[in-house]
């Protein structure tokens, strides 16, 4: 497999080579009726409407007042000094659940 820049560079000799030898190309009069012929042969593109396609222009008018809000509420949080007195990971910790049952069955 060849380089990304090694394509590049060798899209760039094309396209140089095709640019310098514009001048010395002869085209006919009918150039523009050829073309449109030609484009007019090619077709229409095809154009297929996917499941998020639909949704997408609601994401797009969303997302502003998302980040807004978002925005706000951790605004809030901070000035409001907002600080869990439970922790409520500690009691899924495997470890402190043990200790609370020893100490039940202590008499």
């Amino acid at each position: 497999m060849k380089s990304l820049q090694h394509r590049h560079e060798v899209l760039k000799k094309i396209l140089r080579k095709a640019y310098y030898e514009k001048e010395r190309v002869k085209v006919g009069k009918q150039w523009h009726q050829d073309l449109m012929c030609r484009i007019r042969g090619l077709g229409p593109i095809e154009t297929g409407t996917y499941f998020f396609m639909l949704f997408e222009q609601f994401f797009w008018r969303l997302t502003p007042a998302t980040c807004f809000l978002i925005f706000i509420s951790v605004t809030l949080l901070f000035k409001l000094d907002f600080s869990p007195k439970y922790d409520i990971l500690a009691s899924l910790i495997y470890d402190t659940e043990e200790v609370t049952l020893a100490q039940l069955f202590e008499f």
